[in-house]
C-alpha cells in the first residue's frame, strides 16, 4: 500500500477512533433532541449566513496574494483554485491540503504560488496562536477566579506572544530569511529559489493586510462558533469566546485527524464544560460549525470545479 493511501486511513481511523470515545460519553438520544429542538433557532441561521463573508474573505484574501505575482490574475482562476484547495483540504489534518491549491492554477507559477499558500497558513496560524494564548490565558483566569497572581503574570506572558507574532506578521523579511536559511539544507534549491520569489513583492503593506484579512476572517469562525453554542445554551459571550478560541488553538495544534474530526468536538467538550456547559452544547455545536464551513464549501468546490471541467472541455 502507498504512503499516501496509508497515512489517510490512519487518520480517517483517528477520526472514527476520537467520535466514537465520544458518542460513548454522550447520550445520542439527546444530541438529536437538541439539535431539532434548539433553544434560540435564529443563531443557527446567524452563523449559516456568515458563512458568506466567511468565503469572501478567503478568496479575497487568496486573491490578494495571487496578485503580488500575477497582477492581472482573473477572478475565475482565484476562485477555482480556492475551492480546489478546499476540496483536498477536506481530506488532510489542519487543513494542510490547502496548500495544494497551486495544483488548481493555470497561469500562475505554481511554485510561487505554493509559498503564498504557506503565507495565507502561516498567518492563519499566528492569529490562532494569539486567540489561543488569550483564550487559554482567561480559561486559567477564571478557574483561578481571576487570582492576581495568576491574571497578572499570564497576562504579560499573553500580551508577550501576542507582540512577538504580530511582530513576525508585519516583518515578512524575518520570513524570507527563515526560507533562505531552510533551502540550504533542502534539496532541489532552485525549487526553493522559485518558491521564495513569491516574496519579492511582498512587502510589510502587504503583511499588513494579509494580517488584518486574517483577524477579520478569524473573527467570524469565532463569531460562528459562539452563535451556535448559545443556539443550544444561553451562557455568557466571554465564556463562549474563551472556549472557542481554546478549541480552534488545540486543533490546529494537533493536526492529526481526518478534516480535524473528533480533536475539535473532543476540545469543544472539554473547554466548554469548564463554563458549566452541557456536552451535547459543545459537540453540536462544533459539529454544526463542521457542517457550515466545511461541508458546504466543499460540496460547493466540487460543483464549481465541475462546471469549470465540462465547460474548458473540446467540444
Amino acid at each position: 500500500m502507498k504512503k499516501p493511501m496509508l497515512l489517510f486511513l490512519l487518520k480517517m481511523a483517528i477520526a472514527l477512533a476520537t467520535m466514537l470515545l465520544l458518542f460513548t460519553q454522550l447520550d445520542f438520544q439527546e444530541i438529536r433532541s437538541a439539535l431539532q429542538n434548539p433553544e434560540y433557532p435564529v443563531f443557527i441561521l446567524f452563523a449559516l449566513l456568515l458563512l458568506i463573508p466567511n468565503l469572501f474573505l478567503q478568496w479575497y484574501r487568496w486573491h490578494f496574494l495571487l496578485r503580488t505575482i500575477q497582477p492581472d490574475l482573473r477572478v475565475s482562476e482565484s476562485l477555482g483554485s480556492l475551492f480546489g484547495g478546499v476540496l483536498v483540504g477536506f481530506i488532510t489534518p489542519g487543513r494542510i491540503g490547502e496548500m495544494g491549491r497551486s495544483l488548481f492554477l493555470k497561469e500562475t507559477d505554481r511554485w510561487q504560488a505554493f509559498g503564498l499558500a504557506f503565507l495565507d497558513k502561516l498567518y492563519s496560524l499566528l492569529v490562532i496562536l494569539v486567540g489561543g494564548i488569550w483564550g487559554v490565558f482567561f480559561l486559567v483566569c477564571h478557574l483561578f477566579h481571576y487570582a492576581a497572581f495568576i491574571f497578572w503574570p499570564f497576562c504579560a506572558v499573553a500580551l508577550i506572544i501576542t507582540l512577538m507574532a504580530v511582530g513576525i506578521a508585519l516583518h515578512p523579511q524575518w520570513v524570507r530569511s527563515f526560507l533562505y536559511n531552510l533551502s540550504l539544507i533542502l534539496p532541489r534549491r532552485d525549487k526553493m529559489k522559485r518558491l521564495m520569489g513569491c516574496m519579492d513583492r511582498f512587502r510589510k503593506e502587504q503583511a499588513t493586510m494579509l494580517l488584518v484579512l486574517s483577524f477579520m476572517l478569524y473573527g467570524i469562525y469565532i463569531l460562528q462558533f459562539c452563535l451556535l453554542a448559545r443556539a443550544f445554551q444561553s451562557l455568557p459571550w466571554l465564556a463562549a469566546v474563551t472556549a472557542t478560541t481554546s478549541t480552534f488553538f488545540t486543533k490546529t495544534l494537533l493536526p492529526v485527524s481526518l478534516a480535524d474530526l473528533g480533536i475539535r468536538e473532543g476540545a469543544a467538550v472539554f473547554f466548554f464544560q469548564k463554563f458549566q456547559v452541557q456536552k451535547v452544547t459543545a459537540f453540536n455545536s462544533s459539529i454544526l460549525l463542521f457542517s457550515i464551513n466545511v461541508l458546504i464549501p466543499t460540496v460547493l468546490g466540487l460543483l464549481f470545479l465541475l462546471i469549470n471541467w465540462k465547460d474548458s472541455r473540446p467540444s
